[in-house]
């Protein structure tokens, strides 16, 4: 005899007819895409200013500090950017002024800043791939105020200054130190003046650009070094500046630039940074563009509120703040490369020794550009501690997982956000993803190839980089937890399970 089934009870059925076809035919909320999106070159930090207070730290903290930027028990970073001082003439901040090696010209001392060597020669010995030379001015000899700061470039100098940078640069590569990389202008939108100024700077025009980057390629040129070490440029603090500014220099000299880096201290939406990144693309199509560096800002874990502005913040929720600006320049515009400012600060706004909860604890005095802190009182108290923010912790992920020759892959779906991406290399898919919302979610993903989930970590109010449970199968998907406001990076091998 027939079974009539309830309409009701009907719909249940279908209901889970349909549910069952959606999982076993692999058609998932969320996806990784089988075709890179781009090959990454490095992340990484600046060397400024620190070396010159952290040289004075005992050895053993000193070495500890290489572990933690280098290593990859640390950040593992794979990028660097040394700072090429210009002596500090006229900078009222000890701290902000490097020694120089200029003498006169082709006269150099380079016995000078071993405090920045020994950290240059930490991160070359710990294995980090892309070491960049920066300058912030050029000698003060070749500058309009004969200072290393409050000045601007001086027509006609080009080719001493390249012959400096070449000359220094030759000289680190000639002792095993490879750097690759360098950007002989640094803000040229500025001379940081007026006098005594804070920081070293030194004001390029538009109209000088092209000099300065001709004169750093004859130089390269003459000592063998043009097609192994190339020219960054141009720097400038924002992305505003850079786009409206590029017309007037950059068509000169093209084919003279390695990669168009660019700060983004105007702290660009979504819709205008990518119309800088399309348009300049379209102008110089098959040129790069990369992000150079970024600090201090507050604002809210998604990213919003941020700007530049005064204030210490600790928590998760700066430092996911952060990640939201990494993000942003890897997937939203697919750059293959990101340098923090200054890994390392003394900002922390308040006396460690005094106040307990210094470093825990937000404050509107200090400055969020750095990922590892320290006593700028140090010399007086003899305090040697260094102070560990919870953005070190998500800045990790990248440090660890984005390296060179490793390649984006997209996460498309109706799960996927702006704040995931997959990395592949030879061996695995890494899932780096970010939940800045306070209630916990779970990404379901599907793969393009077989793959096999091995570890994860995740970073947030209360774990820093913990080892938690790898992603779970079912069937053809997977299943990674995102826990409320906290940034994960899910392991999955490249074969199957």
């Amino acid at each position: 005899m027939a079974v009539h089934t309830p309409r009701e009870n009907l719909w249940d059925v279908l209901l889970g007819l349909a549910w069952v076809l959606f999982t076993t035919t692999g058609a998932k909320a969320a996806a990784v895409s089988a075709t890179p999106a781009q090959t990454f070159t490095g992340i990484g930090g600046s060397g400024a200013w620190w070396p010159n207070d952290l040289w004075h730290f005992p050895e053993t903290t000193r070495q500890n500090l290489s572990s933690l930027l280098f290593s990859p028990s640390g950040l593992g970073l794979s990028s660097y950017r040394y700072n090429v001082g210009a002596g500090g003439v006229n900078v009222s901040n000890p701290t902000r002024a490097p020694e120089t090696f200029y003498v006169s010209p082709g006269v150099y001392n380079f016995s000078a800043d071993p405090q920045g060597v020994y950290f240059l020669n930490e991160a070359a010995k710990r294995g980090v791939a892309s070491i960049t030379a920066f300058a912030n001015s050029a000698p003060p000899r070749l500058t309009s105020g004969g200072a290393s700061c409050n000045g601007q470039f001086v027509n006609g100098n080009g080719n001493a200054y390249g012959t400096f940078l070449s000359d220094v640069v030759a000289h680190f590569r000639s002792g095993g130190i490879n750097i690759s990389l360098i950007s002989p202008m640094n803000e040229p939108d500025s001379t940081f003046g007026p006098s005594p100024c804070g920081q070293e700077g030194m004001q390029v025009m538009p109209s000088q650009r092209a000099e300065v980057v001709n004169g750093l390629w004859n130089a390269l040129s003459a000592r063998g070094l043009a097609s192994t070490v190339g020219i960054l440029a141009d720097e400038s603090s924002s992305l505003g500046n850079a786009g409206n500014e590029y017309s007037a220099w950059l068509p000169q000299v093209i084919d003279k630039v390695a990669a168009l880096v660019h700060h983004t201290y105007d702290f660009p939406s979504d819709a205008s940074y990518t119309s800088y990144v399309t348009n300049t693309n379209k102008q110089f199509p098959g040129k790069q563009t990369w992000m150079s560096e970024i600090c201090c800002s507050l604002g809210n874990a998604d990213g919003t509120g941020k700007g530049y502005t005064q204030g210490y913040d600790p928590t998760i929720k700066n430092a996911l703040m952060f990640s939201s600006l990494v993000f942003q320049s890897l997937v939203l515009v697919n750059e293959p490369h990101y340098d923090f400012w200054t890994l390392v600060s003394n900002g922390l706004g308040c006396s460690p020794l005094n106040n307990p909860s210094c470093a825990t604890n937000a404050n509107s005095n200090g400055w969020n550009d750095g990922l590892i802190y320290y006593d700028g009182s140090y010399a007086g108290n003899g305090n040697f501690q260094l102070y560990i923010k919870k953005q070190f912790w998500t800045y990790k992920h990248f440090g660890n997982f984005v390296k060179p020759g490793s390649q984006r892959r997209a996460i498309t779906g109706s799960d996927a956000t702006k704040f995931m991406m997959g990395v592949t290399d030879s061996s695995n898919f890494y899932v780096i993803a970010m939940n800045p919302n306070t209630t916990d979610s779970t990404l379901t993903l599907t793969f393009p190839e077989s793959v096999c989930a091995t570890e994860a970590h995740r970073t947030s109010a209360s774990e820093d980089f913990a080892s938690i449970a790898a992603a779970t199968q079912s069937g053809s998907s997977w299943s990674l937890p995102l826990k409320g406001t906290s940034l994960n990076t899910y392991i999955f091998a490249r074969r199957s399970c």
